[in-house]
C-alpha cells in the first residue's frame, strides 16, 4: 500500500509541477489539496505528499494547510535564472570554438531547428523544442556537471520563456534568432555569438511586458 501511495504521489507531483510549468496554473492561482484529491480520485494523504514536495522546491507556496499557490514569477528572479543560463550556454559555446567542433554542433541545431518550425502552431511544443536546442548546445560540451546544473534549472526557464511570449515574440522571429546562432557556429565566427545575448535580452524585454500587463 506504501508503494502504491509513493507511486500516486509521484504521478501528481509529476503532473502538478508539469501543469505549473506550461502555465495551466498560473503564478498567484490557488491549488488546493481537497481539488486535486478529487481530480486523482485519491485520499489526501498523496496529494498532501506531492504537495508539500513542490512547496520543498518553491514551485508552490504555502497559504494554509490544505491551500497553497502557485510561486510568482518576479523579475528579479528570472533575471537570476537566466544568469545563470547565460552563463552555462556562453561557456558551452566558448568551449565549442575552442575545440574546434563548431559544425559538428551546427549540423545538430540545424535539426532542432527544423524541429522548431515544424511546432510553430502550438506555443508549448514550440517551446519544448526551443529549449531542447539550447539543451543541445550545452549537452554538446559533454561536461556531465554543467549538464546536470543545466537540467535543475530548464524547468524555471520553461517557465519564463512560456509567460514572455507576447505578440512581439512570435515563432518566426524567435526562429530567425536561432537561426543567427548556428550561422555563427558554421562560419566558425565568434564574434557572431553576440546573436546569444541579443537572444535573451529579447526573453527577458517579453518577460517584462508580460508582468507589466500582470
Amino acid at each position: 500500500m506504501k508503494s502504491i501511495d509513493t507511486n500516486l504521489s509521484n504521478f501528481i507531483y509529476e503532473k502538478v509541477k508539469n501543469d505549473i510549468v506550461e502555465m495551466r496554473r498560473v503564478p498567484g492561482s490557488f491549488v488546493l489539496e481537497r481539488r486535486i484529491a478529487e481530480e486523482f480520485s485519491t485520499s489526501r494523504t498523496p496529494v498532501r505528499e506531492a504537495l508539500k514536495r513542490l512547496m520543498q522546491e518553491g514551485w508552490l507556496v504555502g497559504e494554509d494547510r490544505c491551500r497553497s499557490r502557485v510561486s510568482e514569477l518576479t523579475e528579479l528572479r528570472c533575471h537570476e535564472v537566466f544568469a545563470v543560463r547565460n552563463m552555462i550556454e556562453s561557456y558551452a559555446l566558448n568551449d565549442t570554438f575552442e575545440r574546434c567542433s563548431c559544425r559538428a554542433l551546427a549540423g545538430k541545431l540545424d535539426m532542432e531547428i527544423k524541429k522548431m518550425e515544424d511546432q510553430k502552431d502550438d506555443p508549448i511544443a514550440f517551446v519544448h523544442a526551443d529549449l531542447h536546442f539550447h539543451t543541445v548546445i550545452v549537452e554538446h560540451v559533454g561536461n556531465h556537471i554543467l549538464t546536470k546544473i543545466w537540467q535543475s534549472i530548464s524547468d524555471e526557464i520553461m517557465r519564463i520563456s512560456i509567460f514572455s511570449m507576447d505578440e512581439e515574440r512570435q515563432p518566426e522571429r524567435i526562429i530567425a534568432e536561432h537561426n543567427s546562432i548556428m550561422e555563427a557556429l558554421w562560419n566558425e565566427n565568434p564574434q557572431e555569438l553576440i546573436s546569444l545575448d541579443r537572444h535573451m535580452n529579447l526573453i527577458m524585454e517579453g518577460l517584462a511586458r508580460m508582468l507589466d500587463k500582470n
